[in-house]
């Protein structure tokens, strides 16, 4: 035999043995319970000799069931955020002008920036010719202040961009977190859709996606005693020789710390006290607020827990912190849970943190300027901790979870925040609108009898096949039974997620490599015709239909790709699944049955019944 047919022959055979191999991680996740399939008593069936245990066919939402989740973007909570730190970056800038101004602050809507100054015209000129493209001077702005806001065409790109952050940031959790081939997708208004294949836990789901990660390091104004005069209007909390006593009084109270101020010295700082937190919301809008200096000052919330287990009790606390974020969870590079044994009592789960190098050299900078001062670290609106700075802290962090967990409680925290700061903080808050478990929907009974009806058209097609045109025919059932293997072993491969549009495709694909083993055999049948040998009739048959075969699957190939490319959800998979079938129905066709047919006919005198 030829060398190059020798070559199809071990070609054939190794594709047709890897497509087995491959396909053994599915057979035995298919062959258990579905509750038994993402656990150790799947890792444990898989034998070792196999592929990675990960590596098998997943079932879509319509075929195994899910969570569907409806999540809308706070878009205009994005754009204050940009506001105030537009307005950091002009306080920023008119210093290094040398120009006189008192205050750079958003103002009471939170969506212009405020500049009060004595030298109006130099700020506006000085703003706008360094901002311009971006910012503009609306007017209307009181004496002794000039307004500046975003032109509506940066807004509009910058709340696009939000949602697409937000997509990205969400799409990053979930492929941590291994979900199989979730559903994410942008909608209308602002809105995400995610869908969730064979996940049942919509808690767990709501807290990873909805967690907003802004992490942000604010330092704590505890040489400020302007809440000192919500004394008189709250009463004190109760107390022993041991601390508070509980229950705290309903509708909040007041209570004081010993803090260190960083001129050497030492204060009793006053701070509000509720059970729920709420109550200490509503205290802060309509006591503490009233107390700050606007754009100087904010409150931030913290919850402490104290004992443990049935004897536990959380209440939360006020902070009075300078209003500027000093630095945010955007220069953090890496993040991970770990176990901090330096501590009083040691073995505290804690979230340890890599700064990038930019953010390695703003916190060099924030820690050595603010040295014995506390530093609160806000996540998500709570503040986690606010430990003193004892000294410069650059590229390496910490950051400490509440007390009074128990350890499994503390270090799920530390994995779940570690996880959503090192996937991307989402760029402002998200609000589950839609929520619902997704029972399959076919349903069992409809997949065992769709599955029966599949096999049943397969049977039907291979004995069609082998009858019309006997030994060619069962050629070409070989064929078609290793492409089939072929497909599902790829798809296995790269962790494809079956669903009824990707079935769709499958059976399409089985239906082109039938079409072109048809041409094939119809071609043979016309050179035997015209009088040539059966050795002859073989090789111009495949020689003069291959053109034909090609173009045929490269232009559904090209339909495929453009699918896959801009579809999304059960379009995708039906395109994934459809350009895997046409590759592999290609090698099928012209590699495989060729290479038998070969075989068959290696002889001036064979004879071959087609």
């Amino acid at each position: 035999m030829e060398r190059s047919w020798l070559g199809r022959v071990a070609l054939v055979l190794v594709v047709a043995i890897w497509s087995v191999w491959q396909l053994v991680p599915s057979y035995h996740y298919f062959k258990l319970s579905p509750d038994d399939r993402n656990g150790d008593v799947y890792d444990k069936s898989v034998p070792g000799w196999g592929p990675d245990a990960k590596k098998h066919l997943n079932l879509g939402l319509d075929l195994q069931g899910g969570i569907h989740l409806a999540m809308g973007v706070d878009v205009d909570r994005a754009v204050k955020a940009k506001v105030a730190r537009r307005a950091d970056e002009v306080a920023e800038h008119l210093k290094e002008k040398s120009i006189a101004f008192t205050l750079v602050a958003p103002d009471a809507s939170g969506l212009r920036i405020a500049v009060a100054t004595t030298a109006a015209g130099d700020v506006e000129k000085a703003t706008l010719d360094f901002y311009g493209s971006e910012l503009y001077a609306p007017g209307g702005s009181a004496d002794g202040q000039v307004l500046f806001a975003f032109k509506d065409q940066v807004l509009r790109e910058f709340k696009g961009k939000a949602v697409e952050q937000a997509e990205k940031t969400i799409r990053n959790r979930v492929d941590k977190w291994g979900v199989s081939e979730p559903d994410i997708k942008r909608k209308a208004n602002n809105q995400i859709q995610v869908q969730l294949p064979g996940f049942k836990d919509p808690a767990k789901a709501k807290d990873l996606l909805g967690r907003t990660a802004q992490l942000e390091f604010k330092i704590c104004d505890d040489e400020n005693a302007a809440f000192d005069a919500v004394r008189t209007q709250l009463p004190a909390c109760p107390s022993s020789r041991d601390g508070m006593t509980f229950p705290l009084p309903d509708g909040g109270c007041w209570t004081v710390e010993n803090v260190e101020l960083a001129s050497g010295g030492a204060r009793q700082s006053t701070m509000v006290v509720t059970n729920k937190r709420p109550e200490l919301e509503a205290i802060i809008t309509a006591r503490l607020t009233p107390l700050l200096e606007q754009g100087r000052t904010s409150v931030g919330i913290g919850e402490v827990v104290v004992g443990q287990d049935v004897v536990r009790q959380t209440y939360y606390r006020s902070y009075l912190l300078r209003s500027k974020t000093e630095l945010t969870g955007d220069y953090i590079a890496d993040a991970r849970a770990s176990v901090d044994n330096s501590s009083p009592g040691g073995g505290k789960p804690v979230v340890t943190f890599t700064m990038s190098p930019d953010g390695a050299r703003l916190m060099e900078k924030l820690t050595t300027d603010n040295l014995h001062r506390r530093m609160a670290t806000v996540l998500d609106d709570k503040v986690e901790t606010a430990p003193y700075i004892q000294g410069k802290i650059s590229t390496n962090g910490q950051i400490t979870l509440g007390s009074g967990r128990n350890y499994q409680e503390q270090f799920e925290e530390a994995n779940a925040i570690a996880l959503v700061l090192k996937a991307g903080a989402l760029p402002a808050p998200v609000t589950i609108s839609e929520e619902r478990t997704v029972g399959a929907t076919l349903g069992p009974e409809l997949v065992k009898k769709g599955t029966l009806s599949a096999l049943v058209g397969l049977g039907l097609v291979l004995l069609f096949m082998a009858a019309y045109y006997r030994v060619s025919g069962l050629v070409a059932d070989v064929a078609l039974v290793l492409n089939g293997l072929l497909v599902l072993a790829i798809m296995s491969m790269i962790g494809t997620t079956l669903t009824l549009p990707g079935i769709a495709g499958f059976v399409l694909t089985l239906g082109m490599a039938v079409d072109a083993n048809v041409l094939i055999n119809e071609r043979i049948r016309e050179e035997m015709r015209a009088g040539r040998t059966v050795k002859q009739s073989v090789q111009q048959g495949y020689d003069r239909v291959f053109w034909t075969i090609v173009d045929s699957h490269v232009t559904a190939l090209v339909a495929a790709v453009v699918l896959m490319q801009y579809g999304s959800g059960p379009v995708r998979g039906f395109a994934v699944t459809l350009t895997i079938g046409l590759v592999a129905s290609l090698f099928t066709s012209i590699v495989v049955t060729r290479t038998i047919m070969e075989y068959l006919t290696r002889h001036d005198t064979a004879r071959l019944s087609v």
